[in-house]
């Protein structure tokens, strides 16, 4: 089977990366630069300060800020501020010591300060206590009695970390630190190295891939603080991140799986720097081609790679380790690896940012003409920068309560985002959230007294998260010791491949909804799960995300369908689910938290159900073919309290059937946490909003006189909440019946959608250029995604967004993107502003999904910079884009000319007013400016030095990219 890489190579490094074009498509406003004064004779700075200046851009300003210090390795990524009005995502500089911005925003030309941030609203300078206090073994109680488990199933299964009895062995390979290259992060190469945890005695066994997450690749062998930089410098060593998960590898081989936990430390140290999209495409494409890696060796061929850093080249029996003394099993050699994985069944485990990279390389996958047979996904605590959506994959998200590194949870939106026909697809989703962990302490190699790990919770008196002997008395503190949260990990890990790769049902109930927990962590840990069932063992009655006649309120209650946080500047279609004037931080609102380059993409719509006294209801009626629930297990909902409730309220949940018989019951009666806030204390991080999943057995309803071939309504009325209260307010989401069950993972080809990257002329005033977005093959159905834009004169949730919609058959779509010159001078020949496509619906997100808008400064550069060619009039940016694979034909005068000859030369297909380059062997002959029509003519001569035989001339447009070729045969001067 032949695989193929994939790379996204439209986008470059970018000195400084996007941050504003201008607001896009209908109702939107097109967004003009203030008047500024023009510049001093020999600079573009247009304002600074301390450690700060903001210089004219083509378009926009850069503004940049210099630091004492290299930022601290974290999975968040900082942002600029502008007297306190955030500018967006900032790029660290090759050294780390300054971040910028490129952005259209006013507020740059005329800051008094400039910051940063971190955009999860973490502290911006700590990284949390070095030491942590002993947390011994105390087996914190719960808070509640344990939920009443489903029918059939037990409270606590048996456990993963201990089911396994397979002898296995462990070894490491290293081919090298710069042995591989790495894809869409400015060239660089990187190690291909890892853990391989196999079980002995011959067999091919499930694959499971372990990725972990952004952390310092190095640390300092004297401090014993981490660093950057890759391959690490003098006097330092390398993190081991990838030898974390020993607890779960283990666990898995022992249960007869082969894992491979991989090592990504170059794009640690790479990507805020050089990846336009902080290296979720790199991480995808290294577990791809570590994939590609593994096959050969299954295989018994021989693999062999070149270390750039040392100049060796290494097989695999020379990359492998003569195995780890301290583990069990003896040596690991090639030939044992031959045979010894199903790719048939593969499983993937991202923690952070190696989150979103796993379900990347899902995404990057399903792009390939032959994917992998990916079956499931586990994102321990990931990020979503870009809001990718994930088809035909069973997947899973584990969020940490009490992270303080991705603090806004923002990696739920995998569950939330692929959910409810995003796709015609036939998998189980799972939210999991387990109280009182923190971010890093599910890798040991992240955990104190590991070099360079530290609690990325940063407040240690928290009552509620903090580590402090204070904070572990105050009464409230839920925080679980790094030893239990391990293991918590652990469990949930081996237990999710467990079952969704060898059918180990026992494991089932931790990941359906059923609540269940493994007999190792169910003394101490608190893990909620809210679930979707898939598609063939559900029937949606109602899922709250629009308006619908069977919904309907009266009484005291009213029903709005909302999405989003409140806040945003670019017009929503729904209104905001929080309530106008909200002071709710993104940490506390995890649903609406906006991604980073798409935060103003709607988010997760739900109905917000609000009552002032306990009169009336919300009334749901039940269609024709959803009344029939005799087949299902279980009627489910999700529900949470609003911001105006403190602690907790109440809801009756009733169902009538046909003839008039009712059942009810409180909601506080039927989950483990009835209709409550989650844990809350002084920090803007925690007191979240977070959907509860209430599950009501069907036999529950047959038994109390339903019939449950003919129900008919479905009401939720008002409780008076345990404070006595008779006002309040919940969201709702999903109702639905359902059997539990993984379905069908069916990872096959789909179409990608992409965006093509352009350059156009600044102008001198309001304009409109286009962005070419594209699908990699026609689609059978409508596909949908949107287009944002990175920056606007608003800030970070100001951010241009766009729906482009493709009827099949249909692959392109120009997008209007109207923006403002101006008519002074800037610091540099081109800006390039990032553009990206997000949220994708029957299809997924592609090699290309991030591209760039280069805006060339037309009014002269200042300093020493030199003007960069005319890009001419933007055409048809899909025409454009086509034609890129395409090249057109270069006419020439003679095609078999002498050395030295002048030639006449003509192509046509360019823009009207670019410049063209025309080229033989990479050196430039001639250039010249293209015609109204698109013509190009040139006069040009051979080099007197030009070899004999075959020569390809070609033309390359500036601004289209076109390139025409002619092939020419040079014979010598005077023959």
């Amino acid at each position: 089977m032949t695989r193929h890489r994939t790379t996204r190579g439209l986008i470059r490094p970018l000195a400084a990366t996007a941050a504003g074009l201008l607001a896009l498509g209908a109702g939107t406003t097109a967004l003009a630069l203030p008047a500024a004064a023009a510049p001093g004779p020999d600079t573009a700075v247009v304002d600074s300060g301390d450690g700060w200046t903001v210089t004219r851009a083509a378009g926009g300003y850069q503004v940049s800020l210099s630091l004492t210090a290299a930022l601290p390795v974290k999975n968040d990524i900082p942002e600029l501020l502008a007297d306190g009005q955030d500018l967006g995502p900032a790029v660290e500089s090759a050294d780390g010591l300054t971040l910028s911005v490129t952005t259209t925003d006013p507020a740059a030309a005329t800051a008094r300060a400039v910051s940063w941030q971190w955009s999860s609203g973490g502290a911006s300078t700590t990284t949390g206590p070095s030491t942590l206090p002993s947390f011994g073994n105390r087996a914190q109680a719960k808070r509640a009695a344990p939920q009443t488990p489903a029918a059939g199933a037990d409270a606590a299964t048996a456990d993963p970390t201990t089911v396994g009895t397979h002898p296995y062995t462990i070894a490491d390979y290293n081919f090298g630190a710069q042995a591989i290259p790495l894809a869409d992060i400015g060239g660089i190469r990187g190690e291909l190295e890892g853990r391989i945890y196999l079980p002995t005695g011959g067999g091919a066994h499930p694959l499971v891939i372990f990725l972990h997450g952004r952390h310092s690749a190095c640390y300092n062998t004297t401090t014993l603080r981490g660093t950057s930089g890759w391959p690490c410098p003098t006097g330092t060593a390398p993190i081991l991140s990838y030898a974390g998960y020993d607890g779960a590898g283990e666990a898995l081989a022992a249960d007869g799986f082969t894992v491979v936990s991989i090592s990504a430390n170059a794009i640690n140290a790479n990507d805020n720097q050089l990846s336009p999209d902080d290296g979720a495409a790199t991480r995808g494409q290294l577990v791809l081609d570590t994939l590609t890696m593994l096959k050969a060796v299954d295989e018994g061929r021989t693999v062999s790679y070149h270390d750039a850093a040392t100049g060796n080249d290494m097989t695999m029996s020379q990359a492998l380790t003569a195995g780890l003394a301290t583990y069990p099993g003896g040596t690991l050699t090639a030939g044992q690896l031959a045979g010894s994985m199903d790719f048939s069944r593969i499983g993937l485990m991202g923690h952070s940012r190696g989150g979103e990279g796993v379900v990347t390389a899902g995404t990057l996958n399903e792009a390939l003409p032959h994917p992998w047979n990916i079956k499931s996904v586990f994102a321990l605590a990931p990020i979503d920068f870009t809001r990718a959506t994930l088809p035909d994959v069973i997947t899973t998200t584990l969020l940490p309560y009490c992270d303080g590194d991705v603090s806004d949870q923002q990696g739920q939106h995998f569950y939330a985002d692929s959910r409810d026909g995003t796709f015609r697809d036939d998998v189980q989703r799972s939210d999991i959230w387990v109280m009182g962990t923190d971010h890093d302490f599910y890798n040991t190699s992240w955990t104190p007294p590991y070099p360079g790990a530290s609690d990325d919770w940063s407040n240690s008196n928290d009552p509620v998260c903090g580590t402090s002997a204070t904070a572990l008395a105050s009464g409230h503190n839920i925080r679980l010791s790094p030893t239990q949260q391990y293991q918590v990990g652990s469990a949930y890990i081996a237990g999710f491949f467990e079952s969704t790769l060898a059918g180990q049902k026992q494991f089932a109930g931790m990941f359906d909804g059923s609540g269940q927990e493994p007999s190792s962590v169910a003394g101490y840990a608190d893990v909620r799960t809210v679930a979707q069932q898939p598609s063939s063992l559900r029937t949606d009655v109602a899922t709250f995300q629009s308006a619908s006649p069977q919904v309907t309120a009266g009484g005291d209650v009213t029903a709005t369908v909302c999405a989003s946080k409140y806040g945003r500047t670019v017009a929503q279609a729904l209104p905001y689910c929080t309530n106008p004037g909200s002071t709710l931080t993104n940490q506390q609102v995890p649903y609406w938290t906006p991604a980073n380059y798409a935060p103003n993409v709607p988010l997760n719509p739900m109905t917000h159900v609000t009552w002032t006294g306990t009169d009336g209801a919300v009334s749901v009626a039940l269609a024709p073919e959803q009344r029939n629930a005799a087949g299902y297990q279980e009627m489910t909902v999700d529900m949470s309290p609003d911001e105006s409730v403190a602690t907790g309220t109440d809801m009756t949940l009733g169902v009538t059937d046909g003839f008039g018989h009712t059942w009810s019951a409180p909601v506080s009666t039927l989950n483990r946490w009835g209709v409550t806030r989650m844990p809350a204390s002084t920090s803007t991080l925690l007191g979240k909003i977070v959907l509860q999943q209430v599950h009501v057995p069907t036999a529950t309803l047959e038994a109390a006189g339903l019939d449950l071939h003919r129900l008919a309504k479905v009401t939720f009325t008002p409780a008076v909440g345990a404070d006595g209260a008779t006002t309040g307010g919940v969201y709702l989401s999903d109702l639905g019946f359902d059997s539990k069950g993984l379905g069908t993972p069916d990872v096959h080809p789909r179409t990608a959608v992409n965006v093509a990257s352009t350059t156009v002329e600044e102008g001198s005033g309001p304009a409109t250029d286009h962005v070419a977005v594209y699908l990699s093959q026609p689609s059978r159905s409508g596909v949908t995604a949107y287009l944002t834009v990175i920056g606007s004169a608003t800030g970070k949730v100001g951010l241009a967004v766009q729906k482009v919609t493709f009827a099949p058959g249909t692959t392109c779509q120009a997008v209007a993107v109207p923006m403002t010159g101006d008519t002074v001078p800037g610091a540099a020949a081109t800006t390039s502003y990032k553009v990206a496509v997000s949220d994708s619906t029957d299809a997924v997100l592609g090699s290309q999904d991030f591209g760039t808008v280069t805006v060339r400064e037309d009014d002269g550069v200042t300093g020493t910079a030199t003007p960069a060619p005319p890009v001419g009039v933007q055409g048809d940016v899909c025409a454009e884009h086509e034609a890129l694979g395409d090249p057109g034909k270069l006419s020439v005068s003679d095609p078999t000319p002498a050395a030295g000859q002048a030639l006449a030369l003509h192509a046509g297909g360019y823009r009207d007013g670019e410049s063209v380059t025309l080229t033989l062997g990479g050196a430039t002959l001639a250039t010249a400016v293209a015609a109204a029509d698109g013509t190009v003519a040139f006069q040009a001569a051979l080099p007197a030095d030009q070899p004999s035989g075959a020569a390809v001339l070609t033309a390359t447009g500036a601004g289209s990219g076109r390139t025409a070729t002619a092939t020419i045969r040079v014979h010598p001067a005077g023959n």
